[in-house]
């Protein structure tokens, strides 16, 4: 890594992103219901930069619409946390929801 750069700086590189989005970002606590791959979820959204994620009390998983696209369990485990942390990213960030 170079001396200017540090975790998130490809991430600020994204012009959905940018640099005051990183730092609301870091500065945010999200909770989160307890869900199948909720472990999965909160792992992701600590490496986007969230401060702090509390996983509360169970509740439905959310829509995955990718979920007939994988025959192994675990990939679709990993592809559907991924999903939730990057949905919850980005409506923290305002930004338009994925389709």
């Amino acid at each position: 890594m170079l001396p200017f750069e540090d975790r998130y700086t490809r991430q600020r590189r994204l012009p959905e992103v940018g640099p005051q989005r990183q730092e609301r970002l870091c500065s945010t606590r999200l909770r989160v219901g307890q869900h199948p791959d909720v472990d999965l979820e909160v792992e992701y959204l600590a490496r986007a930069g969230v401060v702090a994620v509390v996983a509360e009390e169970p509740v439905a998983a959310p829509s995955f619409p990718f979920a007939s696209w994988f025959e192994n369990e675990a990939s679709l485990g990993l592809a559907r946390g991924a999903w939730y942390a990057l949905s919850r990213i980005r409506a923290e960030l305002g930004a338009k929801p994925e389709p």
